[in-house]
């Protein structure tokens, strides 16, 4: 196989792999069936200063099994104070979401986010442009893969 046998090999492998994680951070960022996805309330975000001059939001949100969770833990903590005894209860923990569209003035009432590993992504127009921008880059690569395959199988009496 020729270098430009390989080259057009490199162009169709870069581009299934473009369109396949185009697809996939779209599907996360819309929230597509079959993936584990929650709405989160109580949102709370703080923003970090980063070394390089920046800044990013950390957002934290519980989902109403977390709120349940936590407010039987306030009930119990009741009940034991009444009886005398007073354990220290261990927070509910809160969910870290990722990418939460956040304006920088108020916390979001809610968010809808999917699972993906143990990060939970935060379903927004950042995301799913990022899904899209993946997808036209991978469908301009496999195009010229195909276009330059084309090219190569056609026989010198076809290119005349």
């Amino acid at each position: 196989m020729n270098v430009n046998g390989v080259r057009t090999l490199g162009l169709l492998g870069a581009g299934a792999l473009m369109l396949l994680a185009g697809g996939g951070v779209t599907a996360v960022g819309a929230g597509a069936p079959g993936l584990d996805t929650r709405t989160f309330t109580r949102i709370s975000c703080n923003e970090k200063h980063t070394a390089k001059g920046g800044s990013v939001w950390h957002c934290f949100g519980m989902t109403a099994a977390q709120i349940e969770a936590a407010e039987e833990q306030e009930r119990q903590a009741r009940e034991d104070a009444l009886r005398g005894s007073y354990p220290d209860p261990e927070p509910v923990p809160r969910t870290r979401l990722t990418f939460v569209d956040h304006d920088g003035r108020q916390d979001p009432a809610e968010v809808t986010a999917t699972r993906v590993g143990s990060r939970w992504i935060a379903h927004a127009p950042g995301v799913v442009g990022t899904g899209a921008a993946l997808l036209a880059v991978g469908a301009g690569l496999a195009a010229a893969g195909v276009v330059r395959l084309r090219a190569a199988t056609r026989s010198p009496a076809e290119q005349r």
